[in-house]
């Protein structure tokens, strides 16, 4: 970024949620929080991505073609699957001029990428050479307020990032990012948990995946309206059968579905 006589960014890398310091000042700065979030696999036990380095591309009233700007990350490696169901482990804390836009975030990823299937085998993760230069995710223009927090979530969809090729395994992320209190939210129950259930919802190109928590609890963030279909899928090997509806979001909508909990039926045996 330009020199300026503004006061410009402190960073702190964190994987949780901390305050600032109440000694320094920062008067009509614009603060950006960067988070990972995940949507899951259906057949991925863990999934650990190397990031290594996190870029903007800023422009402001005076540079107007805007530039790329490396954020002051050291980088870390991250359990895609531990980030389901809204929960989100904090990146970036930085302070910015408040009068800048952001347009792309690029991420460059190690090259420690592995998953751990459901039978417990390890595999290491190629990058593809599409993203040798890092991954590009359009922003939208995102436009930083004066003391205000501007929180933009990473979302990286594990079930849709890994590919195979000749025994090759490959990581070639399927990933969005938006701003944590844009969209809306589908979310809701399911049982049995016996019957080991997975969850996605679909919407024309758009498609999202996770597995509740262990009191059956689901959840999807930052959704676009409109109408949504709703899989449940129990596991091949259990009893029960899957179930499919569709439900309609408005924007910015928090959608609670019911019943609660969906109850998925046992299957009709066959003959």
């Amino acid at each position: 970024m330009r020199k300026s006589n503004r006061k410009n960014v402190i960073l702190v890398l964190i994987i949780i949620l901390i305050g600032c310091d109440k000694g320094d000042s920062f008067d009509n700065s614009a603060r950006l929080r960067v988070k990972l979030t995940d949507a899951a696999s259906l057949v991925i036990k863990e999934m650990y991505v190397d990031i290594r380095e996190i870029s903007l591309f800023i422009t402001d009233s005076v540079n107007t073609n805007g530039e790329w700007n490396v954020l002051e990350f050291s980088g870390g490696e991250y359990n895609l699957l531990k980030l389901m169901n809204g929960k989100s482990v904090q990146l970036i804390d930085q302070y910015f001029p408040s009068d800048v836009k952001i347009e792309k975030m690029r991420i460059q990823f190690g090259n420690n990428n592995r998953i751990i299937t459901n039978k417990d085998s390890l595999v290491l993760l190629q990058k593809v050479p599409e993203i040798a230069d890092g991954l590009e995710i359009e922003l939208g223009d995102i436009e930083l307020m004066p003391n205000v927090i501007t929180y933009v979530m990473i979302d990286i969809n594990a079930a849709l990032s890994v590919t195979e090729s000749n025994g090759n395994w490959f990581l070639n992320p399927a990933a969005r990012a938006f701003q944590e209190n844009w969209g809306g939210s589908i979310s809701g129950f399911v049982a049995p948990i016996e019957a080991n259930p997975s969850i996605a919802i679909v919407k024309e190109e758009t498609v999202l995946f996770t597995i509740p928590e262990p009191d059956g609890m689901f959840k999807f963030i930052g959704l676009e309206e409109g109408v949504w279909e709703i899989h449940i899928m129990a596991h091949p090997e259990s009893t029960f059968r899957d179930t499919i509806f569709t439900d309609t979001l408005a924007f910015g909508e928090k959608k609670e579905l019911t019943p609660k909990p969906i109850r998925l039926q046992m299957a009709t045996p066959e003959g």
